[in-house]
């Protein structure tokens, strides 16, 4: 968890008041035009991966996306299954980006959508950053500090860094995607020195996540794994409950993977310069490396299960952490992939 002690220390923490749960924002139902499956049957076939999920409309026009079935499907789900289940949709940005804005049921959750897309969709027109932050500036104004927005989807586009560093300065853009569907990467978020690092260096805090972007699952013809199959975000909370993500989000306090390799890690920065970290795996990995002010300091081979080192690192605004494990077989596919992980920032 990131929090100050008396020592002046932040940290992730062993805490046995603590757990950890995994979750995805990014999936799509039936009610979206190129969606497959139920609310239902998402939740029933991922329960097993997904602690919590967020059903996410595509808010376009009515053709695409049937917002209301979609809620009263996800609030029936509710009845059904005893894990949060998040009601949102992926939206127009003004800016080219789609873009989920994630708040709890106690808070208008289906007015929410309903209120900004005839305002704000790029499809009507609306278009460019002044429209963009006229639309986080209704968000603050509405719904306070319970939303929060994350950009979606690797490349598609780029924003530029010039309009990523004007939007990061609303209080609402909270979550950068680093990994979807397909095992798209996005160079903005991954790559040392990329946006998310000048978004960093210039003191915003600006968080990582992963999402499947269900569609339609390799089972049933499509090429999506299911949430929580395939990426994973990782969530440090004290309870599985709606406000406890929302605050896990807002604060930094997850790390987001791909391959589900990465376990219980601790990741401390004490107030004499130095880090801690402990490490554990599910699969062979390559290297960590840690990362501040948009250069890597320290890079580590680990071949091994479990990793700890501890050591001095230069003044910096910021450090996170990157691991890519060994290549893994794909699930349904011929071919494999990379896995790899996401520690998101600890401030001094």
């Amino acid at each position: 968890m990131v929090r100050t002690a008396p020592s002046a220390v932040r940290l992730w923490h062993k805490d046995n008041s603590i757990m950890w749960i995994k979750g995805d924002l990014h999936v799509h139902s039936h009610c979206c035009k190129d969606g497959s499956l139920p609310v239902a049957e998402i939740v029933e076939r991922s329960k097993e991966y997904c602690d919590f999920l967020a059903i996410s409309g595509h808010c376009r026009v009515p053709e695409f996306f049937r917002a209301e079935q979609q809620y009263a499907e996800v609030l029936e789900a509710r009845k059904k299954y005893n894990i949060p289940i998040f009601n949102t949709g992926e939206v127009e940005f003004p800016v080219p980006r789609h873009v989920i804005f994630i708040t709890t049921p106690d808070n208008r959750e289906f007015e929410l959508l309903q209120s900004l897309v005839p305002r704000f969709c790029r499809r009507n027109k609306v278009e460019g950053i002044v429209a963009a932050m006229e639309e986080l500036a209704f968000l603050e104004r509405e719904w306070g500090e319970k939303v929060f927005m994350i950009f979606n989807h690797p490349n598609a586009p780029d924003v530029s860094t010039e309009d990523l560093l004007t939007i990061a300065g609303s209080p609402v853009f909270k979550v950068l995607a680093c990994v979807d569907r397909r095992e798209r990467r996005a160079p903005q978020t991954w790559d040392v020195g990329g946006a998310w690092d000048q978004l960093l260096m210039q003191g915003h805090r600006i968080s990582a996540r992963c999402g499947s972007d269900f569609h339609r699952h390799f089972d049933d013809g499509g090429d999506d794994q299911l949430p929580c199959e395939f990426v994973q975000d990782c969530l440090e909370v004290r309870e599985n409950s709606y406000d406890e993500i929302f605050k896990a989000y807002t604060t930094g306090r997850f790390f987001c993977q791909a391959g589900d390799i990465l376990f219980d890690p601790v990741f401390t920065f004490s107030g004499n310069g130095r880090i801690k970290l402990e490490l554990n795996f599910k699969s062979e990995m390559e290297r960590v490396e840690l990362i501040s002010d948009g250069k890597i300091i320290e890079s580590f081979d680990v071949p091994q299960e479990k990793f700890s080192a501890e050591f001095a690192v230069p003044e910096g605004k910021y450090y996170r952490v990157r691991g890519i494990g060994k290549m893994q077989k794909r699930k349904y596919e011929e071919g494999e992939f990379e896995p790899l992980f996401l520690l998101n920032p600890l401030y001094p």
